[in-house]
């Protein structure tokens, strides 16, 4: 009963994340931590979906186009910021990450090293959060 009620706490963002992997055709993943496994789904990195974003958590449901521990993880925490966010992740970090974080940086900062991307990216507040949740720990110079 739990998990009925918490896939329903997290309904529209696990419609589009079974959307995605099925028409991503990705592959069910598991990536072994201390914690235990990270679920995560594998999709093909020259897709349409992934000129627009490099990966996604979409509530219990990671899609990425290349496996890195640093990422798993990093999705994960999303994917627990789902869980306590519920109906509300998809427009208080889901659509703030897309726009502000990922594609605000790609169009705006072309220019900068792939450093000062991943410095500027990781410390937007979604994504900071993400790391504490998914126990990331970013070592910047």
């Amino acid at each position: 009963m739990k998990n009925a009620l918490m896939w329903l706490w997290q309904l529209p963002q696990h419609l589009l994340g079974l959307a995605l992997i099925k028409a991503l055709g990705a592959e069910k993943r598991v990536f072994e931590t201390e914690d235990g496994g990270i679920e995560w789904h594998l999709f093909k990195e020259k897709s349409a979906f992934s000129r627009f974003l490099s990966g996604g958590s979409f509530g219990k449901y990671v899609l990425l186009p290349y496996e890195d521990e640093e990422t798993v993880k990093h999705e994960h925490g999303h994917s627990r910021q789902s869980l306590y966010l519920g109906l509300l992740y998809l427009p208080v970090i889901g659509i703030y990450s897309a726009l502000f974080c990922n594609l605000w940086d790609r169009w705006l900062h072309r220019k900068w090293s792939c450093e000062k991307h991943r410095r500027w990216y990781y410390s937007r507040w979604t994504e900071a959060w993400a790391d504490k949740l998914g126990k990331v720990k970013r070592n910047f110079q």
